[in-house]
């Protein structure tokens, strides 16, 4: 049996224009908690946040971490959102796990929605280099961030290199 096994869910939705859902949820040997934040968009503030503990070493204990999320609605995702996350959640007052999806919940909204509605997916899912190129011109900061975004690499994208996006985004 593994000392640790940690599964996470992160599901974004648009449920209006200018407002996000993105719940998250992580289950282990030990916990299974689930977090809900309702985010306005593009400005990117946290307009809601909320918190489920199913299963914790403490139950009763931990599920008082439920309360603390009104303290993260308000929140700008921007300079210092880490901090400003752990001094509302974290620390020994707070919660570890907590902090942890909310963290996640901020990456994967830089990682994909935060610039991705200035790009036209859907029209280039059938050119990868050219998406991969717009992709650069709007996120510059993923240059050089991984493997496929590696400035080096950019002879691997030939014609004959397909994207792997569906094209049912509705971004």
């Amino acid at each position: 049996m593994a000392l640790l096994e940690r599964n996470k869910h992160i599901k974004a939705d648009l449920i209006e224009k200018g407002i996000l859902k993105i719940d998250i949820s992580m289950i282990d040997n030990v916990h299974q908690i689930s977090t809900s934040f309702i985010i306005s968009f593009p400005e990117k503030m946290i307009k809601h946040a909320e918190a489920d503990f199913k299963r914790a070493p403490y139950l009763g204990v931990c599920k008082l971490m439920s309360k603390k999320m009104k303290n993260l609605e308000g929140i700008k995702l921007d300079h210092g959102f880490t901090q400003k996350v752990v001094r509302a959640v974290g620390g020994e007052k707070g919660c570890h796990h907590i902090v942890d999806q909310t963290l996640e919940m901020a990456k994967s909204l830089s990682q994909f929605i935060d610039k991705a509605y200035n790009i036209p997916i859907n029209d280039l899912l059938d050119n990868a280099p050219l998406l991969r190129e717009k992709v650069l011109e709007v996120y510059p900061e993923a240059k050089n961030m991984c493997w496929a975004y590696n400035l080096d690499n950019n002879h691997l994208f030939t014609k004959e290199i397909k994207c792997g996006l569906k094209g049912n985004l509705i971004i």
